[in-house]
This record gives structure tokens, C-alpha cells and sequence, in this order.
């Protein structure tokens, strides 16, 4: 069974308004694997962009649909799309685009420590105290030296 991206419900709506909702099931069927098409169908009525008007048995598509949206929607959260290119731009202000993906893998490796340390250590900003576990941290292999 495929996965019904939100490229593809354009065509499944342009084929529920010109040949009716059975038409567009059949099309889920044959062309996605999928057992239940009428809930795709209900997924695309009620996702942004798109509405039912049941007087007319048809779905509209709105013109908000086409501008780009400040949140991501479910599609791109499970599909990321890495970029690997970089504009003139980017890669002339910093001198090299190896010194850019170095960058980045060193913003990660930070990333990771920083959230290594937050299972052992908190900071209260209004008690302007500095928690830390040091059973936890001794149980896990580091060592622990207070300066």
C-alpha cells in the first residue's frame, strides 16, 4: 500500500467533482492500495486548504492552499527533504561550502552533548541554583569535579 501524499490530492479531488465520489474511490483502490478510500477522501476534506460543500457534492480548493504555510504539515514532518544545495550566496559569505557542512556537524555534535547534559543537570533561574545528579552521572560513566 502506498502512502497518498498532498501532491497527489489535486488529482483525486479533480476526479471526485468531474466523476463523482465513486469514481475517485475506485482511483484510491487501483492506484494506492488502499482499503478504505472514503476515509482518504474525508482526510482531504478536512485538511487545510480544501473544503465540502454538500450542496453541490463537491471539494473546493481554496486559494490559501497555494501560499506557503508557516507550519509544516504532516507530510513534511514524515518526509523531510534534505537540501544540499546552497546559494552563491551562503557559500561566498562563508568563504566554503566544506566550511559550512562543518559548521553543521558541529552545531549537531553541540546539539547532542547539550542534550546529554540536560538528563543531569538543571539550572533554576529564579532560585539561581544549579541541580545536578551526580548518582545519575557517576552510574552512567562520567566523573564528576566541581571547580
Amino acid at each position: 500500500m502506498s502512502k497518498i501524499s498532498r501532491s497527489d490530492y489535486d488529482k483525486i479531488v479533480k476526479i471526485h467533482n468531474e466523476s463523482g465520489i465513486k469514481a475517485a474511490m475506485e482511483y484510491i483502490k487501483l492506484n494506492y492500495g488502499n482499503k478504505y478510500p472514503r476515509d482518504v477522501l474525508t482526510r482531504i476534506k478536512k485538511s487545510p486548504g480544501y473544503s465540502y460543500d454538500a450542496a453541490a457534492k463537491k471539494i473546493i480548493t481554496s486559494k490559501k492552499a497555494e501560499e506557503k504555510s508557516i507550519f509544516m504539515d504532516i507530510d513534511e514532518l514524515c518526509n523531510p527533504i534534505v537540501s544540499t544545495n546552497l546559494t552563491p550566496a551562503t557559500a561566498a559569505s562563508t568563504g566554503d561550502t566544506k566550511d559550512i557542512t562543518i559548521e553543521v556537524l558541529y552545531q549537531e555534535l553541540m546539539q547532542e552533548k547539550f542534550i546529554e547534559l540536560t538528563k543531569y543537570i538543571r539550572l533554576n533561574r529564579y532560585l539561581n541554583t544549579v541541580s545536578i545528579d551526580k548518582t545519575a552521572l557517576i552510574d552512567n560513566g562520567y566523573q564528576v569535579s566541581i571547580h
